[in-house]
């Protein structure tokens, strides 16, 4: 992040937005400083450390041309604008200069410094050990740290041993993924049997009281409870057992101690439950009717999708699993350095990413116990080897001269509007807004097929 010295949002190094008081650019150019002073030390394999001074000319130069800006347009009761006498306008406005001074030159220094010695930051600098002596108009010195890429050679990356584990698909498997669709398109329908069983659905009302006190967020109308269902606690799903249609019971349900419900946890909670139908799941016939239901003619050639599917996951399971071998590898024979700030922005991501997902089932993290420091600390060690394995790959890539062109970026769009059906509109914007993200995912793709390629392959087979 931008560092702001205490002295105010306006000053950001590399910021979009600048004070109006800043020198900034003229014509889209930075106005070089002369007589600037430079030293670049290295910290560690991803920073550098800047010690910059700002010669005292300089610095008195920017001092004038700030308090000349601010004469023309600051305003002073008694005098008209631009007409206030130079030291009641220093007294009044010193501070604001000295600040339009420091945004001004410091973001210019840092500039130009990372120019000349052709340093590409990851983000911006962040700025220390600033000394500035506004009245005696001295010179400026400060330190700016910044990130930078790891420089590296990758090794080793070629003829790794990786194991290619292979399951052939099999009758069973077909017949396990034609009962899997069975379930899937079963049907509720009301139940023969007069009570609840282990098999049950059940609509039911129920109320939770804690000590008789009505608890608010356990209160359901017209549920659907599945018996077998993990979702509910034990105690509450087997008390439905036994019960008939407009039966009422009360069943009491301890909560764990590690519920994720804090408020819950080490509960214990009367339910008084109302039973208002039971039902059953029905499953359909497996035939020639079934299959033509899901898009096929018949049995037969349901049957032959499902193994063309399931050997197409098995290919891909098998590819996930073998660039997972080839990632620890690498990562084990390149133990580079990486940026702490590729590794943060990535851990916040993952973050965000998990917190959506709870989100979408009406949970937050709080409710599973895993608040945001708990997070950083479970994905911290994911995105350090998601950045690192990135950077590898990255720099094997730019070794082999593997890249990914126009011609092939086309192809793909075909092929996802054929594959989706999606509009080609949409297939499209979407390409064209992401493109380098995607771009950068296909040429990924192509290193782990040269790696695959120049790999000492070891078949086994799994059952």
């Amino acid at each position: 992040m931008a560092n702001t010295l205490g002295l105010g949002p306006s000053l950001q190094l590399y910021g979009v937005e600048s004070s109006n008081l800043s020198r900034g650019t003229r014509k889209g150019l930075i106005m070089a400083i002369e007589n600037l002073k430079a030293e670049v030390l290295k910290k560690n394999e991803c920073e550098l450390v800047l010690k910059i001074e700002i010669p005292q000319e300089e610095v008195e130069k920017e001092i004038e041309l700030t308090y000349s800006r601010i004469q023309k347009e600051a305003f002073m009761p008694g005098f008209r604008r631009g007409k206030a006498p130079a030291q009641l306008l220093k007294e009044k406005f010193r501070s604001r200069c000295q600040e339009a001074v420091l945004e001004s030159l410091l973001p210019g220094a840092v500039s130009q410094v990372v120019k000349e010695k052709k340093i590409e930051p990851v983000v911006p600098a962040k700025i220390s050990e600033l000394n500035f002596d506004f009245d005696k108009r001295g010179p400026i010195s400060f330190q700016a740290t910044v990130e930078v890429m790891p420089d590296f050679e990758p090794r080793d990356y070629k003829k790794m041993k990786i194991k290619r584990v292979i399951k052939e698909v099999g009758d069973s498997d077909v017949e396990d993924s034609l009962k899997e669709l069975q379930r899937r398109n079963a049907q509720l329908v009301l139940s023969d049997h007069g009570t609840v069983n282990n098999e049950s659905y059940v609509v039911v009302d129920y109320q939770g009281f804690d000590n008789g006190r009505p608890l608010v967020e356990l209160r359901g109308e017209n549920q659907l409870i599945s018996v077998q269902s993990p979702i509910f606690l034990r105690e509450f799903t087997e008390g439905l057992i036994g019960m008939e249609k407009n039966g009422e019971k009360n069943l009491e349900v301890s909560f764990p101690e590690n519920y994720f419900n804090k408020k819950l946890a080490g509960h214990k909670v009367v339910f008084k439950v109302k039973v208002n139908e039971i039902k059953e799941m029905k499953l359909p016939e497996i035939d020639d009717g079934f299959a033509q239901g899901l898009g096929a003619k018949s049995l037969k050639e349901l049957k032959e999708k499902l193994r063309e599917n399931l050997i197409k996951l098995e290919e891909y399971r098998t590819k996930e699993a073998m660039k997972e071998q080839i990632i620890d590898r690498l990562i084990e024979n390149n133990p580079v350095a990486v940026p702490k700030s590729l590794v943060e922005k990535q851990l916040n991501y993952l973050i965000a990413k998990t917190q959506r997902y709870l989100r979408s089932r009406g949970l937050t993290s709080e409710d599973i116990g895993a608040q945001e420091e708990v997070l950083r600390q479970k994905y911290h060690g994911l995105a350090e080897k998601q950045v690192r394995s990135a950077l590898i790959f990255t720099r094997i890539a730019e070794k082999e001269d593997i890249r990914v062109d126009s011609n092939e970026i086309e192809k793909e769009i075909e092929d996802t509007i054929r594959l989706t059906k999606e509009k080609e509109e949409e297939v499209k914007r979407y390409f064209y807004e992401n493109i380098d993200q995607i771009a950068s995912t296909m040429r990924e793709n192509k290193v782990f097929d040269f790696l695959i390629e120049n790999g000492k392959i070891m078949n086994e087979k799994r059952k």
